[in-house]
């Protein structure tokens, strides 16, 4: 009797043992966070052969390397983003996304990482845009969901004659404008200065629309991960790293 009192008490303990390893094994996997982007955005993401590349995408390595935070990007249009994040299919959004009052009531922004202007691109030869009255009577294309899209909207809805194109993409748009079937294209300033080096027959009009901070988008509910992605975004922007990425992707 002893004996097998002995044998079920060294197989409970096997059991705990086993039991204890497995749950150590689990608390040490560590988090993969799901990174939604929109790679059709130069500089700040593309693609370069089946991978997603650009200021956006180094700046997140560097956030990896800063925070100990994993990450794994998926890409999908602009203006899924949004959604997913609220709907919780991604974790944070980095899409060269501009900080508005509308957005944050959905979403939490990281500190600023990027300053930009909104900024009109026409076709060479046409008729410059010199102020906002201009715009009247014109076909505006922009992509959707941005804020491009929002400013488009404005004024469609206070001057005469305005007509919003919208499209998934930006190389949509500008294949439309270089057919002329719309007369404007409202885009960030790096994306049009690297769109029209890209793209013959294109050039920005003189009239300067808002200006634009970028952030990273996390959910409400997650302010731990906030907080580790807003300390080492201070680390890189206050450091030489920050610069490095502009020299190479926006100057």
């Amino acid at each position: 009797m002893k004996k097998i009192m002995k044998l079920m008490m060294v197989l409970v303990s096997m059991l705990v043992i086993g039991c204890g390893s497995e749950k150590t094994a689990e608390t040490k996997e560590e988090k993969v966070y799901i990174v939604g982007t929109a790679p059709n955005f130069v500089p700040f993401e593309y693609m370069e052969g089946d991978k997603i590349v650009g200021f956006d995408m180094d700046l997140l390595d560097e956030i990896g390397k800063e925070s100990g935070l994993k990450f794994k990007v998926v890409g999908m249009d602009f203006s899924g983003l949004l959604p997913a994040l609220q709907t919780k299919k991604i974790d944070l959004i980095v899409a060269g996304m501009s900080v508005t009052e509308a957005r944050k009531k959905n979403v939490n922004f990281s500190l600023p990482y990027f300053d930009v202007s909104q900024v009109i691109m026409v076709g060479e030869g046409t008729k410059d845009i010199e102020k906002e009255m201009d715009i009247a009577g014109k076909k505006i294309g922009v992509v959707m969901g941005t804020t491009s899209d929002t400013l488009a909207d404005g004024f469609a809805s206070k001057l005469d004659g305005v007509e919003v194109q919208k499209y998934n993409k930006l190389h949509e748009a500008v294949l439309s404008l270089q057919a002329k079937k719309i007369d404007m294209i409202i885009l960030d300033y790096q994306q049009a200065s690297k769109t029209i080096e890209k793209n013959s027959g294109l050039t920005l009009a003189t009239h300067v629309l808002q200006s634009e901070n970028y952030a990273i988008a996390i959910g409400k509910e997650d302010v731990e991960l906030l907080n580790k992605i807003d300390k080492a975004l201070k680390n890189i922007v206050d450091g030489k790293k920050y610069n490095e990425l502009v020299k190479t992707y926006i100057k």
